[in-house]
């Protein structure tokens, strides 16, 4: 309280103010850049069970090794949620797993391996070949 008495009277609590909005928001902003996208309707979803989603991993796609790397060591950090692996590909730095609200804090506590989580629609076959697909 001293402090903000003493920057009240001298003049300066509008540039300590401002200064401390700048570093507020510069910290923000770096801190955020690299955090996973999850799509609302993840959110949304999980809410009330589980969800099938598609991970999208920081591998490259040009090295398997390196994408089955960043699978096993997302799999292992999520061992104890409810997340189950549907599905890895092993051309696309992409995993594809059921998860329920725990596994998703976890994925989104990744960014060093996780840049999206979005919902896993998946299309069924067309039965009828004269149909549209939609």
């Amino acid at each position: 309280m001293r402090l903000i008495a003493v920057l009240l009277v001298t003049g300066r609590a509008p540039r300590v103010a401002v200064l401390a909005i700048a570093l507020i928001g510069a910290w923000s902003a770096a801190h955020g850049a690299n955090d996973p996208v999850i799509d609302p309707d993840v959110r949304a979803t999980v809410r009330g069970g589980t969800v099938r989603v598609l991970v999208d991993l920081r591998a490259s796609p040009t090295d398997p090794s390196s994408i089955g790397s960043a699978q096993d060591e997302v799999v292992r950090r999520l061992a104890g949620t409810g997340a189950r692996v549907a599905r890895r590909f092993s051309t696309i730095p992409m995993l594809a797993l059921e998860i329920d609200a725990p596994a998703l804090a976890r994925l989104e506590a990744m960014p060093d391996i996780v840049t999206r989580v979005r919902v896993d629609h998946i299309i069924p076959p067309n039965d009828d070949a004269r149909s549209p697909r939609r």
